[in-house]
């Protein structure tokens, strides 16, 4: 029973920490353009998290954000290697468009 207990304890928790991977509804509260890199701030994140400008998916990618920064639309975002913005300012895998 004990051993119960604490699976559900820490399956509770790591809910927490995989939250900041993917989120699904956010809003982008910032973003920031270099030469070669996009960086976006969304809500509930300590860290930017970054588009590189070095393909045209990528820039597409960038393009969305714009949109979606610009319209106040909420977006879905997956971050790239399970990293979190927590901590890290991990590569954006997609950004998807809540219309």
């Amino acid at each position: 029973m004990k051993k119960i207990i604490a699976l559900c304890c820490l399956l509770l928790s790591s809910e927490t920490v995989l939250a900041y991977n993917a989120n699904s509804s956010v809003e982008i509260k910032n973003i920031r353009v270099r030469p070669t890199v996009a960086y976006v701030l969304f809500e509930g994140c300590s860290r930017y998290s970054k588009i590189y400008l070095s393909n045209d998916y990528y820039k597409s990618m960038f393009s969305v954000a714009m949109m979606a920064a610009a319209s106040n639309k909420k977006v879905a975002v997956e971050f790239q290697e399970n990293k979190s913005c927590a901590s890290t300012e991990p590569v954006i895998n997609y950004i998807d468009i809540k219309i």
